[in-house]
């Protein structure tokens, strides 16, 4: 009885201890089974071993265990149970079934070892073989895999290095590398790879190498050496990925690099060139720039291309000009700039955004050529056609003038002429003093008129002519009160109203004696031909125009011209609208004559018994 007390004591010191009766319901556990099971005594008591189940094991694998010590058969086997706090142990069990006289299981005891550390030690082996078979399965389909003995003679080759180098396997096997040899690795390279496996140590690198058809392709190579017991390399294993693709992408982008060197290196030499940032700040500049701006590196680093500017542009040019870059477009243009020393230069401009990955420009390339000497080229072809084209107005103007000059000559002169002859043939045939003085009296008035149309166009040919009239200022209003005493005595018998506006331009450059003569020709008709229903009223007004131009007006209220019947004749010598006395047709004309010699321009506006206005544009430019 002792020994089964010590057999007892044994056991239970050294084993996980549980007795269930035939039904399973736990009636002891030892300490031990409380420890790796974290439950109490009160608390497995009474249950059955569902309340370690781990759920590990199968509804099958459970039915055999119970089936066999159901039958009074002792049970054997591993299992995995879960412990109240939730983590799981193994136990090497053994379920030993107490049978009674009849044969059957009364009770079973369960003696249990704890295997947990050696199970978590399989199961970690066999994660690690699996992480091995994966890694070699992945490596094998990934890689290009060599494996040559200590003296480089191939052993074994994977699919894929057939696949690259287009050998078969039983072609690589028994060779050594020399078989891929490209020849492009100077020999110092091959021997430093060498030396570096042959003492142990893993080389790694890329290889350029030649397949069976004479094509070549590189490979990422790592040579790993494997090691004996002396330490000794016994044989390499070559794990190799093909990057042909991207040293053909290197090698295109070195080619691509060189030739942007180029492009960069000939427009560096022949163009003027700036780069900016996104806010226009200048971040680079060539030499030319330097040169044709006359500014230094360091003046033009961190400024902005105000430094350069002439003011020539408008605000809208300059805008347009940002508007376009700040999209993303290339913009092209001619600039004029000022360089330091405040001369004036000209660029041919290509200003080209470049853009980042949400397409929103970060720097700007400005590219620029000096066409200074072709602008002025340009300016001067342009003066050299103004003035052709004045010298054509001149010749036009002188040829209508030729053409009123024979008018005048046929029509004005050839009648006063006729009636002088007519006079001169009376006087000679007449024997009686008295008739011969009365014809001599006739003769006068017809010179005098002869005389008046003679002067009339000596007057109008003189403004063509006179080439270096004075230009000067001239005070409209002192001008207009100097005209309007000559016409004071009218302006009282008429009652008529005189009224200025020349507030938006008091002043005018033009020539005084053409001025005086305008504004008195205008003023004498308003007054001449005014409405005998309603007294005079004669505005003088200017307004300014476009391009420092000036408009001045005079508007009267009287009879008016009929634009319809007369508009192609108003400005033509000797013509007149209206019957008058003192009506010549030659104030218009004349008028006109004195505006056109200077550059400007006349126009009317006019509707029978409402009056006129006179419309005068002056370049108002100093001479």
């Amino acid at each position: 009885m002792n020994n089964i007390a010590d057999y007892k004591y044994a056991l239970d010191q050294s084993s996980i201890l549980a007795i269930t009766d035939q039904k399973g319901i736990i009636i002891h556990v030892n300490d031990n089974f409380c420890k790796i099971s974290k439950y109490s005594v009160k608390e497995l008591i009474g249950q059955d071993h569902r309340i370690i189940n781990s759920g590990y094991h199968t509804k099958a694998f459970i039915k055999n265990l119970w089936s066999t010590i159901a039958n009074g058969e002792v049970w054997k086997g591993e299992l995995k149970n879960k412990a109240k706090d939730g983590t799981t142990y193994w136990v090497d069990t053994t379920i030993v079934p107490f049978l009674n006289a009849d044969n059957k299981p009364y009770q079973y005891v369960a003696i249990r070892s704890d295997i947990t550390d050696r199970k978590n030690g399989e199961e970690e082996i066999k994660k690690t073989l699996k992480e091995i078979s994966d890694y070699k399965y992945a490596l094998d389909q990934s890689s290009i895999l060599a494996i040559t003995d200590q003296k480089g003679v191939i052993t074994h080759v994977n699919e894929n290095f057939c696949k690259i180098s287009k050998y078969s396997v039983n072609e690589l096997i028994g060779q050594d590398h020399r078989i891929i040899n490209s020849g492009y690795h100077s020999k110092a390279f091959i021997k430093e790879l060498w030396t570096t496996i042959a003492n142990g140590e893993v080389w790694k690198g890329e290889l350029k190498n030649k397949a069976k058809d004479g094509t070549t392709y590189w490979v990422d190579t790592t040579i790993v050496p494997f090691l004996n017991a002396d330490n000794k390399p016994y044989q390499y294993v070559a794990i190799r990925s093909d990057i042909t693709d991207r040293k053909n992408g290197e090698e295109e982008i070195k080619k691509t690099l060189k030739e942007i060197s180029d492009y960069k290196y000939a427009l560096d030499q022949s163009s003027i060139l700036a780069i900016t940032d996104q806010k226009g700040i200048i971040t680079h500049v060539n030499e030319n720039f330097c040169k044709i701006s006359k500014y230094s590196l360091n003046e033009l680093i961190g400024q902005d291309h105000r430094i350069i500017n002439s003011g020539y542009h408008s605000k809208e040019f300059i805008k347009e000009l940002w508007v376009t870059i700040a999209n993303g477009k290339v913009w092209k243009g001619e600039l004029k700039n000022r360089a330091k020393d405040g001369s004036a230069y000209w660029v041919d401009t290509t200003i080209v955004p470049f853009l980042n990955a949400d397409n929103k420009p970060y720097q700007y390339v400005a590219i620029r050529s000096d066409i200074t000497d072709r602008k002025k080229g340009e300016e001067e072809i342009k003066r050299n056609h103004a003035k052709a084209i004045e010298h054509t107005k001149i010749l036009e103007l002188k040829n209508e003038q030729l053409i009123d000059f024979c008018n005048i000559v046929s029509h004005n002169l050839r009648a006063p002429l006729i009636n002088i002859s007519m006079l001169v043939d009376y006087i000679e045939i007449s024997q009686d003093d008295e008739e011969r003085k009365e014809m001599l009296s006739k003769i006068k008035p017809v010179v005098n008129h002869l005389m008046d149309v003679f002067n009339e166009l000596v007057e109008s040919i003189q403004v063509t002519y006179d080439t270096e009239i004075e230009v000067s200022k001239i005070d409209l209003k002192a001008c207009l009160h100097k005209i309007l005493r000559g016409f004071e005595t009218q302006i009282q018998e008429f009652d008529a109203d005189i009224q200025f506006d020349l507030n938006q331009a008091s002043t005018i450059y033009f020539p005084e004696k053409y001025i005086e003569s305008i504004l008195t020709n205008l003023i004498s008709n308003a007054l001449k031909y005014k409405s005998p229903i309603r007294k005079p009223v004669i505005i003088i007004k200017t307004i300014k125009a476009e391009n420092n131009k000036v408009i001045l007006s005079v508007t009267d209220n009287g009879l008016g011209i009929d634009l319809v019947l007369h508009k192609d004749k108003i400005f033509k010598i000797r013509k007149t609208f209206h019957k008058h006395p003192d009506a010549k047709g030659f104030g218009l004309f004349i008028t006109k004559t004195h505006v056109e010699a200077m550059n400007g321009k006349i126009w009317a506006e006019s509707q029978p018994d409402k009056g006129s206005t006179f419309f005068i544009e002056f370049k108002n430019q100093k001479a």
